[in-house]
């Protein structure tokens, strides 16, 4: 009975340590708020360390009489309701630099610049936003001419070109409330731009399908898109010989770890096996070459390195409307 009681014990014991630890890492923002303040004194007098909600002020923020809130401020800039957009973004680059133990590399790797827009200006809106068209030079959007459909081949329709990645609701001119006024990032928030979980607290599931610089991901994104991609997955992403990667219910269940996959591998992973789908990157350890099932030979060598693989991923996510996130 003693030795039930003591291994009863040890495992009670167990369970409570792990359960602490899990709480120590779902509360991990705590510490980061802790040390937020010490950076920033003035702020401690502002706010108390605690889960930070952020409510944007556009109309599509709400279903009902529920806010879309998001969490993100909760580790990033957590007062910036009081300090403003100016400040608030200021912050978020130094930070990013000051803390972030890969900052150099993930900055490299997504052509950070060190400077975080703190204002959705009309100029901003017209460069990136549904107005705008993804461009080879500045000028010439990219665009691909495809025969119709039971026509002569001398007939051809040029689809447009990819939009820019700022919904047309946080143009200034749709700020009705604001009387035309361009909205600051303490307005507008994050998840508009840069994807991720809203609601999540851990770092993990909040980075999770983050674009982490959506002028880059768009920009350079769009190039390789339309270098290696547009034939078989459509302009817009609408889908061809390829299924649609606009799809707002693939978007909305595939995170970007599938996605990664599906470039990387290819024709050669479970999820495509069979299919004309080239293997971008490497071929899947489980995959075995069978002229029964396969339509094309597999890539011998890698086309596409990972950060461009990466970049496709995020290039992709930005298809994702506002509405479509959990």
């Amino acid at each position: 009975m003693t030795k039930l009681f003591l291994g009863l014990s040890a495992l009670l014991l167990l369970l409570i340590g792990v359960a602490a630890a899990k709480d120590s890492h779902d509360h991990g923002y705590l510490s980061v708020q802790e040390q937020y303040l010490k950076d920033y004194p003035a702020s401690s007098k502002l706010i108390d360390v605690k889960t930070q909600q952020l409510f944007p002020t556009f109309p599509q923020a709400k279903q009902g009489d529920t806010f879309r809130v998001e969490r993100c401020i909760s580790c990033h800039v957590p007062d910036i309701a009081i300090i403003g957009p100016q400040e608030a973004a200021k912050r978020l680059s130094a930070d990013f630099f000051k803390y972030e133990p890969n900052a150099k590399q993930i900055a490299d790797s997504n052509h950070l610049t060190g400077v975080h827009p703190a204002v959705i200006t009309q100029q901003y809106y017209d460069t990136y936003g549904q107005n705008a068209v993804a461009t080879k030079d500045g000028f010439h959007p990219y665009l691909k001419a495809n025969s119709g459909s039971g026509a002569s081949s001398s007939a051809s329709t040029t689809q447009p070109g990819i939009p820019g990645f700022l919904p047309q609701f946080v143009s200034p001119a749709a700020n009705t409330t604001g009387n035309g006024q361009p909205m600051g990032i303490d307005q507008v928030g994050c998840i508009v731009c840069h994807n991720g979980g809203r609601l999540e607290l851990d770092q993990t599931h909040a980075h999770a399908n983050l674009i982490i610089n959506p002028e880059y991901a768009w920009t350079a994104g769009a190039a390789l898109y339309y270098a290696q991609c547009v034939a078989c997955h459509g302009n817009l992403g609408e889908g061809l010989s390829g299924p649609p990667l606009n799809n707002q219910d693939r978007l909305g269940f595939f995170n970007e770890d599938y996605y990664y996959r599906c470039i990387e591998y290819g024709m050669t992973g479970f999820e495509h096996l069979g299919s004309l789908m080239p293997n971008w990157g490497s071929i899947s350890p489980e995959y075995t070459a069978d002229k029964s099932v396969d339509k094309r030979p597999a890539n011998a060598s890698r086309q596409l390195s990972e950060d461009q693989i990466n970049l496709l991923v995020q290039f992709i996510r930005h298809w994702e409307n506002y509405q479509t996130l959990p």
